[in-house]
């Protein structure tokens, strides 16, 4: 009779274990996580899985006073940078692909030296595509972004209210972001994005407790 308990016992948590096994490798989930906007998508098809994910470091603020911004000071400036990582699976090479969007949540600063309209806040957008099956040397920090490729160079968002939205080459029109993986290779694309305003040679003062604040937007988008 013992025996017999601990037969069933035995088979009721094979079975238990074997549902577990079954609905863990055939969902897919999302995951989101806050501070440094840490966001995964995991995707499983057949047992075959591939992983791509994103990583954003800081958000951009330009806070313009009488302190950190007049005559003879330095251009106020801040940056903001991002990993994407994408792993293949062990059957097949396989691309993961995204769109980039600097998210202007807030710009009140404006154009001073009217009617010429000269651009006073500026942004720049970098990205190095790695493409590396080695861990990245990038640890979020500006300094450690080195060789990237400008694809958005001093653009003028003096008066822009509306999202930014990057391309793949400087001055184009497509915004699909490839990253394109070997069978069981990890490659990635590093980004850095940055704001400025400009110190010019003339009165400013109108743009005086101006305020601008950003974040860059990872978006996972289809390939085909």
């Amino acid at each position: 009779m013992e025996n017999r308990k601990n037969t069933i016992l035995l088979t009721v948590i094979a079975v238990a274990t074997l549902l577990v096994a079954v609905v863990g490798a055939t969902f897919a989930y999302f995951t989101a996580q806050g501070g440094n906007t840490v966001q995964q998508n995991v995707t499983v098809t057949s047992g075959r899985t591939t992983n791509g994910s994103f990583v954003t470091y800081g958000q951009i603020s330009i806070s313009a006073n009488q302190d950190n911004f007049a005559q003879g000071k330095p251009d106020l400036t801040d940056s903001a940078t991002g990993v994407v990582t994408y792993s293949s699976n062990e059957q097949d090479a396989s691309d993961f692909c995204y769109n980039v969007t600097l998210n202007i949540a807030s710009n009140n600063f404006e154009y001073t030296t009217a009617p010429t309209n000269t651009p006073e806040l500026i942004f720049t957008a970098e990205k190095k595509a790695a493409g590396t099956t080695a861990e990245p040397d990038f640890d979020g920090e500006d300094s450690t972004f080195t060789g990237g490729t400008t694809l958005i160079n001093a653009l003028d968002i003096t008066t822009t209210q509306t999202d930014v939205q990057i391309p793949t080459t400087a001055g184009g029109n497509d915004y699909k972001h490839v990253l394109s993986a070997g069978v069981s290779e990890t490659v990635y694309d590093y980004w850095r994005f940055t704001v400025t305003f400009d110190n010019l040679d003339s009165d400013q003062n109108a743009n005086t407790e101006k305020n601008f604040t950003a974040t860059i937007d990872f978006a996972q988008t289809p390939c085909a």
